[in-house]
């Protein structure tokens, strides 16, 4: 047996990485000396051990490569390989897009300390009670896409008629991305007799004073359009009258750049009363 400061020398890890990956149930010693607390590793566990190190270099977490450990399954196994390499995929083609962006601020000698908020034309108008189909959801907001396009899905295997384009309602009062609290919202021709699921809902929206603006461009700079709105509200005496929406006129969906993305933010508003 090898005391835990020989089996690291062996495995090329840290005793203190050891210690931590016993504590996670990866590689626990063969031994632990009661009267001392000294860890031992048998001459077998150093395969082990290499195949732990292997997988964090694919990139995988704790939690998964302990079902790695604890699995036979090769099917499985091949199909968390698959899995992965999409992700690092997704990651490589986003690094790329991020060089190019660097890039292009170098040759075009951007600032970016100065900041790149622009101007908005702000709408204040009615919007009329529209009957949508709705699904309330609290997802990753990376995900939104994908419970958009099932959003689409299950209307049309319900035959609803879908009558625009897709919004998304903001519930949240701070933005957390891996747990946004949202409505997906499609406006609809309700005929009334459409098919009730758990899932999602049918349901109108009333009446309502809302002021709009329209932002173009990568998501990443869609706060300065809130902003814009909050501010103009606030000059022109109006208040919130309930939570804020995007609705995508031009989006991923159009196979573009992200800088001829379209989107139409709104906020219902009233009158603040005379003071």
């Amino acid at each position: 047996m090898y005391t835990i400061s020989r089996f690291s020398q062996l495995c090329k890890m840290s005793a203190r990485m050891l210690r931590h990956y016993d504590k996670e149930e990866l590689l626990k010693p063969v031994l632990v000396d009661t009267t001392n607390g000294y860890r031992y590793y048998d001459q077998s566990q150093l395969e082990t051990a290499l195949r732990i190190k292997k997988l964090k270099e694919y990139r995988f977490s704790l939690p998964e490569i302990r079902t790695i450990l604890q699995s036979s399954d090769s099917t499985m196994f091949i199909g968390m390989i698959h899995t992965k390499i999409d992700e690092i995929s997704n990651e490589m083609s986003r690094n790329r897009q991020i060089i190019a962006e660097m890039q292009e601020m170098i040759e075009k000698k951007v600032d970016i300390l100065q900041g790149v908020r622009r101007s908005y034309d702000i709408s204040l108008g009615i919007r009329n009670e529209i009957s949508v189909v709705s699904q309330r959801l609290q997802i990753n907001i990376d995900d939104m896409d994908r419970y958009i396009d099932s959003l689409y899905d299950k209307a049309k295997e319900s035959n609803i008629q879908l009558l625009g384009v897709p919004s998304t309602i903001f519930f949240d009062e701070e933005f957390t991305p891996e747990q946004c609290d949202i409505e997906l919202i499609i406006p609809i021709i309700s005929r009334g007799d459409e098919k009730i699921s758990s899932e999602w809902q049918i349901k109108k929206l009333p009446k309502n004073i809302v002021a709009t603006t329209l932002h173009i461009g990568s998501y990443d700079y869609i706060g300065y359009a809130h902003m814009a709105l909050e501010e103009w509200a606030k000059s022109n005496g109006y208040s919130m009258d309930g939570p804020p929406y995007e609705t995508y006129l031009k989006g991923s969906e159009c196979d573009c750049h992200e800088d001829e993305y379209v989107t139409q933010i709104s906020f219902p508003v009233c009158k603040k009363p005379i003071q």
